[in-house]
Order: C-alpha cells, then sequence, then structure tokens
C-alpha cells in the first residue's frame, strides 16, 4: 500500500553524532529489514532540531534528493522517530553509532 499512506516500517536507526556548523548527526535507516536510506542528516534550525534527507548538487542549478517521503504521513512519521532515536543518543541511553529496534 504505497498512495497515501506510510505502509513500511522502520527497523532499523544508526545515527553518529557530529558537531559540524548546523550538522548534529548523520543517520542511516533501514526499512522493513529490506531498504537502506543512508546520509540523512539532523540539523540545527532557528526552531530546533530538523531532518535533512540525503541529496546531491547536479550539475546546474538547484539540489535534487537522493530519497525521500512523498506524503505528509510518511514525513511525520520519518521525522519523529529520527528525532526521539537522536535525543535518546544525546542523553546517553546510547553509545555513538548504535542501533535502534524500536
Amino acid at each position: 500500500m504505497i498512495p497515501g499512506g506510510w505502509s513500511m516500517n522502520i527497523t532499523d536507526i544508526q545515527i553518529t553524532q557530529m558537531q559540524l556548523d548546523r550538522i548534529r548527526a548523520i543517520v542511516s535507516i533501514t526499512l522493513d529489514d529490506a531498504l537502506v536510506i543512508n546520509g540523512i542528516r539532523i540539523i540545527e534550525g532557528s526552531k530546533g532540531l530538523d531532518v535533512e534527507m540525503p541529496r546531491r548538487k547536479p550539475s546546474g542549478d538547484g539540489i535534487r534528493y537522493v530519497a525521500h517521503p512523498i506524503t505528509n504521513k510518511a514525513w511525520d512519521e520519518l521525522t519523529k522517530s529520527i528525532i526521539h532515536e537522536f535525543e535518546k543518543t544525546s542523553r546517553g541511553e546510547f553509545f555513538e553509532g548504535h542501533r535502534c529496534n524500536d
């Protein structure tokens, strides 16, 4: 069920914390133990933490996202899960580069 809903489960989140400008962590997620998305960033913005999907800059203008949710529901679930795990690592509940299977 892809149209209109989030049908994949996040089965693994790996977080590597860092301090590089606004970047606070680099994240890899696994969906349904079948698909990995690397290079997700957690950034510190003026309104707090935010998630930025992996992207590249092709020749010419603009930015092209390599992978991203296409529904608001999927985006909200992904963002909420990633920020939640990052906050747990920041409190020292897990080691840097940890795995989480919540």
